[in-house]
Parts: C-alpha cells; sequence; structure tokens
C-alpha cells in the first residue's frame, strides 16, 4: 500500500469514527442493538492510534456489554444469542481490561459448547454438524457460514486452544459448505473452491459460490488451523483468483457488499496473502485496490452505507463498522 493511501485510510477512520461518536446513545449503546453495539465498540477499539479516545467512547459501552452476561455463559438478549456473544466477546477482548477475563473465558466456552454436535442432538451424518447458527440449536437448528466465522472469530481472539476438539468439528461443517467437488459428502456437483451459505444452499441460487460466503470460509479455515497449503485452503484461493473485485460482492453484486469488504480484508489478512494475480495474470496489491475503493464511497459526513438496503446494509452505523474493519484490516501488514 502506497504511504498517500495509508494516510488517506488513517484520516478516514478518523472520520468514520467521528461518525460513530456522534450516532452513540447517551447509555453507551447504538442502534438499541447489543450486536451493533459491540461491533462499533470492537471497530473503535482496533482503529490505529486512536486507543485513548476509543477507551472514553468506549467505556458505557463495555459496561453495558458486561451487564448482559449470563448464567450459562452467553452475552446476550433473548435473540440471536450466539451472534451476540461473538461479538460481545470481540469487543471485550480488544478493550483488553483483566477484569473481563471470567466473562471472556465464560462466553467463548458458551459457543464451543453450542457448536452442533451430539450433545444438540446432531450427529456427525447431519449436514449442519459442526456449524452454528445465530441462536437457538436445542431442536438441532439449522447452521450457516456467517454465523460460524462470527463465533470462530470470538473464539480465536479469546484464546481457545488449537487443540480444542471444536475446531475439528467445524471443519467437517465448512468442508460440506465448500464446493470442493469429492471432499464434499453431501454430493453437490459444484468444484470451484468456493462456498455457499449453508450444505445446500446459497444466496446466489441453488449451491452457487458466492463472495462474502467464500471469505467467510477462508477466514473459518483459518480461525480452525487448517493451514494455507491444505488442498481446501489452495482450491479456495484458485476460487478467489478467478472472481478477484473490489467493485461488487461476487455473485450477489451489490448485496451485502459492505460485509463482503470485511471479511475479503480480513481473511487475506488472516491467511497473508499480500498479492493476488486473478484469471488474466494481472498482479493486485488488494490492499491498495480496497483502500482506494473504500475512500471512494465514504459520505462527505463520514458515514458509509450501501444503496442495495439487504440485511441491514442500509443502517449507517453498522455499515460504517464494517467498512472500518476493513480498513483496520487492510492497514497491518
Amino acid at each position: 500500500m502506497s504511504p498517500e493511501t495509508r494516510q488517506k485510510l488513517m484520516d478516514s477512520l478518523n472520520k468514520g469514527a467521528a461518525y460513530l461518536k456522534s450516532q452513540q446513545k447517551p447509555d453507551g449503546t447504538w442502534e438499541n442493538h447489543p450486536g451493533v453495539t459491540a461491533m462499533v465498540a470492537a471497530a473503535l477499539l482496533h482503529q490505529p492510534g486512536a486507543r485513548t479516545q476509543a477507551a472514553q467512547t468506549t467505556a458505557k459501552t463495555l459496561e453495558y456489554l458486561r451487564s448482559l452476561a449470563k448464567p450459562d455463559g452467553g452475552i446476550y438478549v433473548k435473540d440471536i444469542p450466539h451472534y451476540i456473544t461473538a461479538t460481545a466477546v470481540m469487543a471485550l477482548v480488544a478493550a483488553g481490561d483483566p477484569k473481563d477475563t471470567p466473562i471472556i473465558e465464560k462466553g467463548r466456552r458458551y459457543l464451543a459448547e453450542h457448536i452442533l454436535d451430539e450433545g444438540e442432538g446432531v450427529s456427525p451424518s447431519n449436514k449442519f454438524y459442526g456449524g452454528l447458527g445465530w441462536g437457538g440449536t436445542s431442536d438441532g437448528g439449522r447452521a450457516d457460514i456467517i454465523s460460524l466465522e462470527y463465533g470462530l472469530r470470538a473464539m480465536k481472539e479469546a484464546g481457545v486452544a488449537a487443540n480444542d476438539a471444536a475446531w475439528q468439528k467445524t471443519v467437517q461443517f465448512l468442508q460440506r459448505t465448500q464446493n470442493i467437488g469429492e471432499l464434499n459428502d453431501q454430493g453437490f456437483p459444484g468444484d470451484d473452491g468456493g462456498f455457499m451459505y449453508y450444505p445446500g444452499y446459497s444466496q446466489a441460487g441453488e449451491t452457487r459460490s458466492y463472495g462474502a460466503a467464500t471469505y467467510a470460509g477462508i477466514m473459518s479455515y483459518a480461525w480452525a488451523n487448517v493451514k494455507k497449503d491444505d488442498r481446501r485452503v489452495q482450491v479456495v484461493l484458485k476460487w478467489v483468483r478467478n472472481n478477484y473485485t473490489v467493485d461488487e460482492n461476487p455473485g450477489l453484486g451489490q448485496k451485502t457488499v459492505y460485509y463482503y469488504y470485511m471479511v475479503f480484508a480480513k481473511a487475506l489478512q488472516a491467511i497473508g496473502e499480500p498479492v493476488i494475480v486473478d484469471a488474466k495474470g494481472v498482479s493486485h496489491n488488494w490492499r491498495e485496490d480496497l483502500g482506494r475503493k473504500l475512500l471512494s464511497l465514504q459520505h462527505p459526513e463520514g458515514y458509509w452505507v450501501n444503496t442495495v438496503p439487504d440485511e441491514m446494509q442500509d443502517n449507517k452505523v453498522l455499515v460504517t463498522t464494517f467498512t472500518m474493519m476493513a480498513i483496520e484490516a487492510a492497514l497491518q501488514n
């Protein structure tokens, strides 16, 4: 990344943070939503060079998140407990306060224990085995790649050991969600290496691979300690080369494109891919490409927002948070 783009992105983050601060409620929350609140806190606390200001802005926020801790280890209100727990754990880890260690440890155990397995009445032959949904697993409920990635990211950041049994279970779900030919035991015809939303269903139609799910899959493999030279990772990187773009969410166009930007940056940073050579043999410094794209999309008031409203992408606070997380990942070398 050029020094000029890096400086512009640092300035862009400052504008985004100022916008988020202007939208904060007096009790420290955002959008009357604990998950959004936790995501904003994590983004602010990870902003380079702004730790003191972020700590001041999120002081009440963190107290609010701590108040959501439940006896079962989760951190949530009644809805979507897995997602809220995952985002709250990430925010508390980012804050780095030693007093939060017990809450974080209980939260990571809660997430690990709710990965779908025999404990929830889900057998290894079930296509959702090893997955995680937004919440509610008592009936062996549905899991998906996006929910799982949030959970795994929180577990990884909270320090779940590399040899924990939960990781291997999740790999089984990941493999079944990937279009990887004979390595997927569900009999799906796809073999381009990309990911669908959950085994047998894609938001792009049928079982087609698409951008956001694929980068969430790459990240999930990284969190689950699957090495870069593993065939499953090498095949998905081939999909990345064949579908490289910062102009849309491949397969979905502008739908959920800002979530795509976040997982795109986090995934490529996590596996250490500084340059992507696309299907035409053109080399791309993805950090530079993404940085310039996001700079062009920021509004003068400091926020980002999608023109396609699906899945809260018309929410300026959430979309600005996704974008700041993407920039923060791109700024890491």
